[in-house]
């Protein structure tokens, strides 16, 4: 039963990542063809969409929750907590959850890190305007 449940979280973990990373692919591809240029926006974007399916696997699967579901070692005196359908719904609830929390983390470490290169990207676009052409006889 724990191997059913185990694929059935991984399956579910999958799934929200790669919807999760569907999802903010348009958003995060317009940003990074504004900051960085087209040619470097293409690898960025897989980059990023890599990232968000892997940190979404990695925060959703909670193995040391689900070892309590495997058989105590010799020698310990814990005990295997049963699966009940109610435990089944818990933990899938968990993974999704777990899941998402994990690419929101890094959906918004990357917003932050777009919003300050784009705030940069402005202030050296405005100190250019700012500046203009100079024109040799104009000093």
């Amino acid at each position: 039963m724990f191997y059913v449940l185990f694929t059935t979280i991984l399956i579910v973990v999958v799934l929200t990542a790669a919807a999760a990373a569907c999802f903010f692919d348009p958003a995060v591809g317009k940003i990074l063809s504004r900051t960085l240029g087209q040619d470097l926006a293409d690898a960025w974007r897989k980059y990023v969409f890599f990232a968000i399916v892997v940190s979404g696997i990695s925060g959703g699967v909670r193995q040391w929750s689900l070892q309590q579901y495997l058989p105590p070692a010799p020698g310990k005196g814990t005990t295997q907590l049963q699966l009940s359908g109610e435990r089944w719904l818990l933990e899938l609830f968990q993974a999704f959850i777990s899941t998402l929390q994990s690419i929101a983390w890094v959906v918004l470490l990357f917003f932050l890190c777009a919003m300050l290169a784009y705030a940069i990207m402005r202030a050296v676009e405005y100190r250019r305007e700012e500046s203009g052409p100079r024109r040799h006889g104009d000093e």
